[in-house]
């Protein structure tokens, strides 16, 4: 009998030995486009499986474009959008729409206006062509502050419009615009063509946050854990990327995911490392929102009333000054 009751002892000890673990909760996350230097920390996660280190499984969705993804978030669609513009968030915010930002991504701009070789500074791109996103996104309020530095107004340039910053390279370099707004790596390529920096928007606006992570709030109501541990991993995987020590890793991760070639992104990672252009503090600030706000109201939005208290979820996203 206590031979029989040991034997069942160890099958049942070995059974929860041999029984899966639970399985991570899976997070639907949508990224604009594909894998790029604007989304470094989610590679840096997968590849080092800390989503998995605290028990999430993102499934990634790639989406043509910011607005697109904002719309499939907004209806339920997907979980979180990644490193998403923070503009539209904040007037989904206002309106109610159901989503919350959780975390800052890029707490300043990093594009940077390129142009044509014989131009030296902004000043001189007066009675010009300059090409930006849309005359109702971030890229307008950025280039007005640069152009607002050296006493122009968006009306002493002739502006131009293209949303992609690809299709915008591509029309620099046929000469079809005199500058534009540029995101890395594109910025570097053109430099390397010859092609002038006149500066960097993120040196003009400040206090303006870039990009962030946007999550459903009903999904979060009734995934707190699981919200909680996506973006715990996130934070671990953005203050891994500044540990001097990890460059090279960081480099052949953004090479494997997104296809760049070595240089490039190299190239990116010098650039964002040294401009600390990733946010660590993993909090919201209030005078970002308060700028989000002001460029909202510059863009038209009049209407437009929001705190950093009203746009996060209370026990994800810490609110700052």
């Amino acid at each position: 009998m206590r031979r029989k009751i040991g034997l069942c002892i160890l099958v049942f000890l070995a059974a929860l030995r041999l029984a899966p673990a639970e399985a991570a909760e899976k997070v639907t996350v949508g990224i604009v486009g594909g894998f790029n230097a604007f989304v470094w920390p989610v590679s840096i996660a997968l590849a080092h499986q800390l989503y998995a280190e605290h028990d999430v499984q993102p499934e990634i969705i790639f989406m043509p474009s910011s607005p697109g993804m904002l719309q499939q978030l907004a209806a339920g669609s997907i979980d979180v959008a990644a490193s998403a513009g923070l503009v539209d968030p904040v007037r989904l915010v206002a309106r109610k729409a159901g989503v919350a930002i959780a975390r800052v991504s890029l707490r300043v701009s990093p594009y940077v206006l390129i142009a044509k070789p014989q131009f030296a500074s902004i000043a001189d791109l007066k009675g010009k062509n300059v090409a930006i996103g849309s005359r109702n996104d971030m890229t307008f309020v950025l280039i007005a502050n640069m152009l607002a530095a050296f006493k122009l107004k968006p009306d002493d340039v002739d502006m131009l419009f293209s949303g992609s910053t690809v299709s915008r390279y591509a029309a620099l370099k046929t000469g079809a615009y005199d500058a534009t707004l540029l995101a890395p790596p594109l910025s570097f390529i053109a430099l390397g063509e010859g092609f002038k920096n006149l500066g960097i928007a993120g040196d003009y606006n400040k206090d303006l946050p870039f990009t962030g992570s946007i999550i459903n709030r009903a999904w979060a109501a009734d995934h707190p854990d699981a919200a909680k541990n996506f973006f715990a991993a996130e934070d671990a995987a953005t203050d891994w990327f500044y540990e001097d020590v990890h460059r090279d890793a960081a480099i052949k991760i953004l090479i494997d995911a997104s296809k760049s070639n070595p240089e490039d992104a190299a190239r990116s990672y010098d650039f964002l490392h040294k401009g600390a252009y990733f946010d660590r503090t993993h909090k919201l600030s209030r005078r970002g929102v308060a700028a989000l706000v002001a460029a909202l109201h510059e863009l038209g939005d009049q209407d437009v009333s929001v705190t950093a208290e009203q746009a996060v979820i209370p026990g994800l996203t810490a609110v700052s000054d």
